[in-house]
């Protein structure tokens, strides 16, 4: 079609895509008809699923094509050895694909959408060089046809209602199924790797700890001679551990920075389409952009808490003595956690003592405890109650959250309040988590001179209680630096 056009056999060519090299041979009009991408599409079931699933496999693409380029230069890029099968027609292609004569096909976005289905093919998240697409007549010609295309492409894109969007809606309303982006894939494989990175620092540091010990014992037992010197040798070890807990430190904060940086973009941005302010949203953009609001909130919230146990295992955690209402930050806490428990139809009541009133200790830390616990009340519960009861035992505030949830094994409290585990029965797998939550609830509240304890009936639900200090005796030494503590 385009060695036509070029020739002169052919006056207009819709459905053009504008590039450098095209632009020399043709005239285009200014306004874009549309945007398109190409997309790559497999048999059910065939596993493709990210641009690394191609390695090796046989695709077909449209001979001479701008796609055909496009793809050549991605998987390149990813180092990726691919067999590319030139064919004559996107028809031609999918009934390959159909056939298991190829693994794949790369067609642009709206074939795709509508014939995928009759081959029984699926699109994949495979997606690439996004174009726009034009009109184009040969070289200096016909441009009066191109101006009054961009008049009347101006005139019908300012009205919704217009036949353009009428004509759009009808080629593009099959319902595409929700795939996660490559980039999103990217980043939730680098939170991954940061994760495992921190978590197997700080064991192989305790295993090299561990092992110097053993071995400075051994050689006690063995040589009294040799102490001066193996005394030299653990404090050499003991400086190489405390340099790696300081970059294990500084590799957390940047990466900290690193990721809640796209992460409140994407909550930001999501938030402001949400809210419509971006324009109007059909029902399943509404719904996917919710999926990917949420989904950001969860991953923010795991990178906090992440954080969190951190800085309280290096000891640099800050907490503060402030003068607040007790009676007020339960109140908080429970008009908080309210539409959480009304979502499962359950009942979120609060019993505070009349003599509960102002005390001294780090209200954020003290409501993030809370909220950590109503928040866990309710997902393990699935019918009944859940309680907060606020009130003065022997000197002591204590504030309970009793459920009528799924309640705990005696086997599994010991570890209810180690980091990242979680309880292992067939009950609880439904339930998410990183088992980070009741580890920092604990930790928090030694840091305020308090305790968490747990009560659970297996099957009948559980009753946590955090204990506090009525004055408030914030270890205060917390807020300095661990080295400072030390002089």
């Amino acid at each position: 079609g385009l060695e036509r056009l070029e020739k002169g056999q052919i006056d207009l060519m819709p459905d053009v895509a504008l590039t450098a090299e095209r632009e020399k041979k043709f005239s285009f009009h200014k306004i874009q008809v549309l945007s398109s991408w190409f997309q790559a599409y497999a048999r059910k079931g065939s596993g493709l699923q990210s641009i690394l699933d191609l390695n090796g496999k046989r695709v077909a693409i449209l001979d001479q094509s701008v796609q055909q380029e496009a793809f050549t230069r991605f998987s390149r890029g990813f180092g990726l050895d691919t067999k590319l099968v030139a064919v004559a027609d996107y028809k031609t292609m999918f009934e390959m694909v159909a056939k298991g004569e190829v693994d794949a096909a790369v067609a642009n976005q709206f074939y795709g959408s509508m014939h995928a289905r009759k081959y029984d093919l699926v699109d994949t998240a495979i997606v690439f060089e996004p174009s726009a697409l034009f009109f184009a007549a040969p070289k200096n010609q016909s441009q009066e046809l191109l101006d009054a295309i961009d008049k009347h492409l101006d005139f019908l894109k300012k009205n919704t209602k217009s036949a353009y969007y009428a004509t759009l809606k009808k080629w593009t309303s099959e319902e595409v199924r929700f795939k996660l982006p490559v980039w999103l894939q990217i980043l939730g494989l680098i939170t991954g790797i940061v994760l495992l990175m921190s978590l197997g620092g700080s064991v192989i540091l305790k295993y090299q700890v561990n092992a110097r010990t053993r071995e400075l014992q051994k050689i006690n037992a063995e040589m009294e001679g040799r102490i001066i010197e193996r005394t030299a040798e653990l404090a050499l070890a003991m400086e190489k551990a405390q340099s790696a807990d300081r970059l294990k430190s500084a590799f957390l904060a940047t990466m900290s920075h690193e990721l809640r940086t796209p992460l409140n973009s994407i909550i930001g941005f999501t938030g402001i389409l949400l809210q419509r302010l971006g324009g109007p949203l059909n029902d399943e953009q509404d719904k996917q952009l919710k999926m990917v609001y949420n989904s950001a909130k969860h991953l923010l919230s795991l990178i906090n808490d992440v954080l969190d146990i951190s800085k309280i295992e290096a000891e640099q955690l800050n907490v503060v003595s402030e003068t607040f209402s007790l009676r007020e930050t339960v109140e908080k806490v429970i008009k908080t956690s309210q539409p959480l428990a009304e979502n499962k139809n359950l009942k979120l009541t609060a019993e505070i003592a009349p003599e509960i009133g102002l005390m001294k200790s780090d209200r954020r830390r003290v409501e993030q405890i809370l909220l950590n616990l109503l928040s866990n009340a309710v997902k393990f519960t699935e019918q009944g109650f859940v309680r907060m009861k606020c009130e003065i035992q022997n000197e002591k505030i204590v504030i309970s959250v009793a459920d009528s949830g799924i309640g705990i094994k005696p086997e599994d409290i010991g570890v209810l309040f180690n980091p990242f585990r979680q309880i292992e029965s067939g009950t609880t797998r439904k339930y998410d988590g990183t088992g980070l939550g009741l580890s920092i609830c604990r930790k928090l509240a030694r840091l305020l001179g308090g305790e968490v304890r747990v009560e659970s009936v297996w099957g009948q639900g559980s009753t946590f209680s955090l204990m506090l200090p009525q004055e408030g005796e914030v270890e205060k030494e917390q807020h300095l630096p661990k080295q400072e503590r030390e002089k």
